[in-house]
């Protein structure tokens, strides 16, 4: 083989290298961006999250007070299993028109064994 046709044959196995690396820069760069709106969204839901499990505490839950001193509200709820929860379970929640408060319903699933 002349080094004219290795240097072609080099240059070639070159260019799908390099067209590689750039297919996988552009696969990495999306993901990157997927990733970016996961981590966005769960962070999200933590703050929803948050904010439900503080309005049912302020409402249901009980005044802690120590020394005088108003240190927040205290909900217990029993120990559960959020597998068996969740697969006896499900949730329906909507927003009230008229008063603009929350509807959360739970109700037995349907398709239970």
């Amino acid at each position: 083989m002349r080094n004219i046709d290795k240097i072609k044959s080099l240059e070639k196995e070159l260019g799908r290298y390099r067209k590689a690396v750039a297919d996988r820069d552009k696969l990495l760069r999306k993901q990157r961006e997927e990733l970016e709106r996961a981590h966005d969204g769960a962070l999200q839901l933590q703050a929803a999250t948050d904010a439900l499990i503080s309005s049912i505490a302020l409402a249901h839950g009980e005044e802690i007070i120590e020394d005088g001193e108003r240190l927040g509200w205290r909900l217990t709820v029993q120990k559960f299993d959020v597998e068996e929860v969740r697969k006896g379970y499900e949730v329906h929640a909507r927003r009230d028109e008229k008063t603009g408060d929350y509807i959360v319903g739970v109700v037995p699933r349907e398709n239970q064994e």
